[in-house]
């Protein structure tokens, strides 16, 4: 078939153009260069470069980088240069799950045909997606395929284990503990993964014994893989502190003129109840969505820093106005639409300063819990991101104090600004806290917020399952039959 007239020209020229722009990309990726890095990925877009199996890698630029409209394009062509591959396909769909689309991503892997995939990476893939989105029925048969498929595959084991009370289900419950016959040359992850499901078993049959010591046994795995740096930890907490003052927050907030209110910021531990402060906001009709969105990060990397010295350096050569929009930019390509966001992200607690200064009407709440309690509950929780300190019961005590010491520095800089939501309060007495909690944000109240297990959304962090739960007491105290084997712990605790 002839080529029309100007076409080669045409496509040698857009090839030339994205040649340049690759080269440019190098140096603004050595750099760290945020902007220059998104206009280059814009540009390659534009021109529909013919970059093949480099679009994966540029889709995973934008993502990173929080633009998420950059990346759903950049994908879209890697999908198309592949020729609408189902590996490609299922690509995407994982991409839109770490974009927080997670009914988008679950739809798309729903509809790629059983035998194009790996048969066992598309029934935990569609499992897991169907657990987090209230599917049960789905989750469950898809992640009984998985385990049939991979009996080594720990994490699907855990996932099954998530997906109801075993203590009801006694058969799961068996099959779950006589899978360790098959696990111990499986992958050390996946080894882990398992014992987290075997402990689940354990404790909702109530033989804590057994349960803790499946538990240290998940949580040994993890340790060697990934060993807990107290000295970074430290060092990291005490640079967040660094430099903040009440009288420095006020005149970076009178500065400020851009709108900062859309974001409230729930943070505190791990299992301390930060999820359902979230879910009960994300009831409200004021409220659009909510999630650990991890946008704090991006603004610390184009700060250079999350010290007050750093913030205010930055702030002296470019100000405080471009720094919010980009903010409210970073939200809106993360949750768009409507309505005010809350932003759950762990690690808040290390980013306050920043937010606190250049987000001077963004609300606050720091969620606590009783430390035995809080403890427990990480300890027995297999965590899908980096928390190597969850894996000691030392470690658990090291990282407590500190964030404690974070705390109390706060409520002296923050005062009413920052609102602390023990949570025992909270599920002892929901009408009064839920009414502060709204007051704090200023939200009017609204019924269905007293009754958040009944807002349907999705919900991807460890406590899936309690927040379709009405609020209840059940969480009080769940450390109490294990505080025998939690002293190291309260020894350190206490130090």
């Amino acid at each position: 078939m002839p080529i029309p007239p100007g076409t080669r020209g045409d496509a040698d020229r857009d090839l030339s153009a994205a040649l340049v722009l690759l080269n440019q990309l190098r140096p603004a990726l050595a750099q760290g260069d945020r902007v220059q890095q998104n206009r280059i990925v814009a540009e390659l877009i534009a021109l529909h470069a013919p970059l093949g199996d480099q679009w994966e890698r540029l889709a995973d630029l934008a993502l990173n980088n929080g633009e998420i409209g950059l990346a759903r394009r950049a994908i879209d062509l890697f999908v198309e240069a592949s020729g609408g591959a189902a590996g490609a396909i299922y690509r995407k769909a994982s991409l839109l799950e770490q974009a927080g689309a997670l009914r988008e991503a679950f739809d798309l892997i729903g509809s790629l045909p059983a035998n194009l995939l790996d048969p066992f990476a598309l029934a935990y893939g569609r499992g897991t997606a169907a657990l987090f989105l209230r599917e049960s029925e789905e989750a469950r048969a898809q992640l009984e395929r998985a385990v049939l498929l991979q009996p080594q595959a720990g994490a699907a084991w855990l996932s099954l284990a998530m997906s109801g009370n075993l203590a009801s289900d006694p058969e799961l419950a068996d099959r779950i503990l006589s899978a360790e016959r098959g696990i111990d040359d499986a992958p050390a992850p996946q080894r882990a993964a398992y014992f987290y499901a075997q402990g689940k078993v354990y404790a909702e049959r109530g033989e804590h014994r057994q349960a803790f010591i499946a538990f240290a046994r998940g949580a040994s795995e993890v340790k060697r893989l990934k060993p807990y740096d107290r000295a970074w930890d430290r060092g990291e907490a005490e640079e967040s502190l660094r430099g903040y003052d009440a009288e420095n927050l006020a005149k970076i907030g009178a500065a400020q003129r851009e709108p900062t209110g859309r974001s409230i910021f729930v943070t505190g531990l791990p299992r301390s109840g930060t999820t359902l402060v979230e879910q009960i906001l994300v009831s409200h009709s004021a409220v659009g969505a909510g999630g650990e969105i991890d946008r704090l990060r991006l603004l610390a990397n184009e700060i250079r820093g999350i010290s007050w010295p750093a913030l205010s350096t930055y702030v002296g050569t470019h100000g405080v106005a471009g720094i919010a929009r980009f903010w409210n930019h970073l939200v809106d390509e993360r949750l768009p639409g409507q309505g005010q966001i809350v932003d759950k992200t762990l690690g808040t607690t290390r980013l306050l300063g920043l937010a606190a200064a250049l987000l001077p009407e963004a609300p606050l709440i720091w969620v606590v819990r009783d430390p035995l309690d809080c403890a427990w509950s990480c300890f027995r929780t297999f965590f899908p991101v980096n928390l190597q300190w969850t894996y000691d019961l030392d470690d658990i005590a090291c990282h407590f104090r500190l964030q404690d010491e974070l705390l109390r520095h706060w409520q002296d800089i923050l005062g009413d600004r920052l609102l602390v939501v023990r949570y025992e309060n909270l599920v002892d007495d929901p009408g009064e806290w839920i009414r502060r909690i709204l007051a704090h944000c200023g939200l009017p109240e609204e019924p269905q917020v007293f009754t958040p297990h009944k807002t349907e959304r999705v919900v991807t962090t460890a406590s899936t399952m309690q927040v379709r739960r009405p609020i209840n007491r059940d969480g009080i105290g769940a450390a109490r039959p294990y505080r025998e084997f939690l002293q190291p712990f309260i020894d350190a605790y206490s130090k």
